[in-house]
């Protein structure tokens, strides 16, 4: 930058746009908040407090099936926003494609999410039928019943007051400077580790103590603004979007672990932390290329620090620019599309494909016939109940929370190892996967899958060792 532009960003106007929009999102994502049972993050209790209020507003009950009663489940508010938003979702593709109107063929944000591909049409149409029939407590029990698309619709509830509370608050972090910040001092580090940018490192930070779908909301609005490549969003998104603290912690105590959670945690970190060093440097992600999305190009500022400059005033000055050109509107807009593309677009497919999956698992023998050779592996490592427990090596590709159902009858050791696992598989389709396919980053279900399983077989061993060594009940 020359000597002008310091002048011009450098300034105190410069200084207020960086330091108080890039404070506010750094205490709303980042700040360790001590909880009753663990940390959270001010966004995070947020989140809580939303989601107590709202599922406090009934719109009546519908069907959960446990053995031979019947439990009628609450229909809230955030239930609500999930049935008009598919609703409006279904509707608004029918009439994109059949009627053509003009309010959402000029608007490129309802074009893209209205207009779908074949795939994503007929989705659209599962999850309008599925959301339906559980709302009306019609249908199949093997589709209604709980396991099955009501532990999607539990799943849809929780996600609709994440991203709704989430969505506005990312600009904070992302558009104000703090990313260039931030990536001034620790580049090397991070490009030596993990092979990215150094304001990868505001990824880390806000899914291990925010959310896996608050670092990929990240990631993918920086791809497509132009300060990622398609393979540093991958390795991103697929090596830093983690469980977060606070969720890690229910996985735990779900899978009777949590008198261990220390353990439990530490396994689980130098398993994730492996990975993050070595996925990148290995094939598929390797071989991802180190491109900018042609529409935006490359936007990201060098993050090397110029001769004659201090690295303090070189990071600020980064900051500074990079402020200056975020207006109010484009945190607007860019909220308005967030919400657009996950309300209009992400949830139902996630509803419709979740819950196929999970009728799967529930009522056929797939999961266990494939999960035969990770059965023989279990039994290789000397874990007990191995072909018993071997499914949740698996099933964790559709939800993390499924393998912490499945493993509550297993042996204290087996937990340990499976539950960890389950945390460090990163990718699963009903939440991170979904919104990965629906970002511009160049990875299908195809490669998420492969990189899924090369997550699974390369940390189990490290997991095993370590709850060896470490975990003695």
């Amino acid at each position: 930058m020359s000597n002008n532009s310091k002048t011009s960003n450098s300034n105190g106007k410069g200084y207020a746009r960086f330091i108080i929009p890039s404070l506010i999102g750094a205490f709303l994502f980042l700040a360790p908040i001590p909880t009753e049972n663990a940390f959270n993050i001010p966004l995070g209790i947020a989140i809580d407090f939303v989601g107590d209020q709202f599922s406090q507003i009934s719109f009546g009950t519908y069907g959960v099936y446990f053995g031979d009663g019947v439990y009628d489940g609450n229909f809230d508010l955030r239930h609500m926003i999930g049935l008009i938003t598919i609703t409006i979702a279904f509707l608004g593709m029918l009439l994109a494609h059949f009627v053509k109107p003009a309010f959402i063929m000029n608007n490129p944000v309802l074009k893209s999410v209205f207009i779908s591909s074949p795939v994503y049409f007929i989705s659209k149409v599962i999850g309008f039928i599925i959301i339906w029939m559980i709302f009306l407590n019609i249908g199949p029990d093997e589709v209604i019943a709980s396991w099955t698309g009501d532990v999607m619709v539990v799943l849809l509830a929780s996600l609709v007051v994440i991203f709704l509370v989430l969505i506005p608050g990312i600009p904070l972090l992302t558009d104000f400077g703090l990313m260039e910040f931030i990536g001034t001092f620790i580049k090397k580090v991070v490009r030596v580790l993990f092979t990215l940018p150094g304001r990868a490192a505001v990824d880390l930070v806000a899914s291990w103590f925010g959310s896996s779908a608050a670092s990929i909301m990240i990631t993918r609005g920086q791809h497509e603004k132009g300060f990622y490549t398609g393979r540093e969003a991958a390795v991103a998104t697929t090596n830093f979007a983690i469980v977060s603290v606070p969720f890690t912690f229910v996985v735990a105590r779900t899978a009777g672990l949590a008198d261990y959670f220390f353990t439990f945690y530490f396994i689980m970190a130098v398993a994730v932390l492996f990975l993050a060093v070595l996925m990148p440097r290995i094939w598929p992600l390797k071989k991802i290329p180190d491109t900018y999305l042609e529409d935006v190009g490359k936007q990201i500022t060098e993050e090397e620090v110029p001769q004659g400059t201090s690295q303090f005033a070189w990071a600020t000055e980064s900051a500074c620019a990079r402020a200056k050109k975020t207006t109010v509107k484009d945190v607007v807009d860019s909220a308005l599309s967030g919400y657009a593309g996950i309300f209009f677009d992400l949830l139902p497919v996630l509803l419709a494909w979740g819950t196929i999956a999970m009728v799967i698992n529930e009522h056929t023998d797939i999961f266990t016939w494939i999960s035969w050779p990770m059965g023989q592996l279990l039994t290789l490592f000397q874990v007990e109940g191995a072909m018993e427990f071997a499914p949740a090596t698996l099933v964790g590709f559709v939800d993390m929370f499924i393998p912490a159902l499945m493993i509550g009858s297993a042996p204290d050791q087996t937990r340990m190892i499976l539950g960890t696992l389950s945390v460090v598989q990163v990718i699963y389709l009903a939440e991170t996967g979904a919104l990965i396919l629906k970002s511009k980053i160049p990875l299908n279900i195809g490669k998420l899958f492969i990189i899924f399983m090369m997550r699974t077989l390369i940390s189990l061993p490290i997991i095993v060792g370590l709850t060896w060594l470490m975990f003695n009940p």
